[in-house]
């Protein structure tokens, strides 16, 4: 197979990554506001809707489905993480636990968006295997920011969705995420990428981000969850 090529898609408020081998994948689909956005990029590309061979998501958050429906109706076979597929049907975000101060602020606007609802044709369970779509790469679910949320692999880099963001100001700064379902996952996911000494992590918003970088900033960026004080017997 063919060398495989990764190229950001900069959407409004997340990035697509364009995987192209002997054929084209695109890992996550921007915000239902991304139509025109996401044509116009694909078409710089050389491509069409209909020309991607897999949308792949790297978990069901509408600010990275947010035009899979736009794919699906163009014949496109859309995946997903197991346990994030309602909200692909629903095309809004449900559980949001803030794990970030400037999250309070974010959640009333992120649980107004809503995308046009769309059925995942894919379910990713465990590991699953994108050369049959064409591209040399590998995705795994692990859960954490959602219980779906996968990583996919491409050479020395790591797609990492929202496990991991850039900074605001600092888009190659690693920084913890606004939103967390699950702190440990998020946890357990970023330590066994890491442990596999990728060189650049390329999350869901901003990015580049170096490995090493990410690794040396891990608890912060990802600290292990406190456990609640234990509570023995009254005297």
């Amino acid at each position: 197979m063919s060398a495989t090529t990764v190229t950001p898609l900069s959407m409004g408020n997340s990035n697509a990554y364009l995987l192209r081998g002997e054929q084209a994948v695109l890992v996550d689909a921007g915000g239902p506001e991304d139509g025109d956005r996401m044509r116009d990029a694909l078409s710089a590309q050389g491509l069409q809707l209909r020309d991607i061979a897999l949308v792949l998501l790297t978990h069901g958050h509408n600010d990275h489905g947010g035009t899979a429906a736009s794919f699906a109706d163009a014949g496109v076979p859309i995946a997903v993480g197991l346990g994030d597929e309602q909200l692909l049907r629903t095309g809004r975000i449900g559980a949001l636990p803030i794990s970030h101060p400037a999250g309070a602020l974010l959640k009333p606007m992120v649980l107004r968006a809503k995308a046009r609802p769309v059925e995942a044709d894919i379910l990713v369970e465990d590991k699953f295997d994108l050369s049959p779509y064409g591209v040399d790469a590998h995705a795994e679910r692990f859960g954490g920011h959602t219980p779906g949320s996968l990583v996919v692999r491409v050479g020395d880099d790591t797609l990492v969705g929202d496990l991991v963001r850039g900074g605001v100001l600092r888009p190659k700064s690693p920084k913890r995420h606004f939103f967390t379902e699950d702190a440990a996952g998020v946890r357990r996911a970023l330590t066994a990428e890491l442990d596999r000494r990728p060189q650049r992590l390329l999350p869901g918003h901003g990015g580049p981000l170096d490995a090493d970088e990410t690794r040396r900033r891990l608890d912060k960026v990802a600290p292990v969850p406190s456990r609640p004080a234990a509570t023995g017997p009254s005297a």
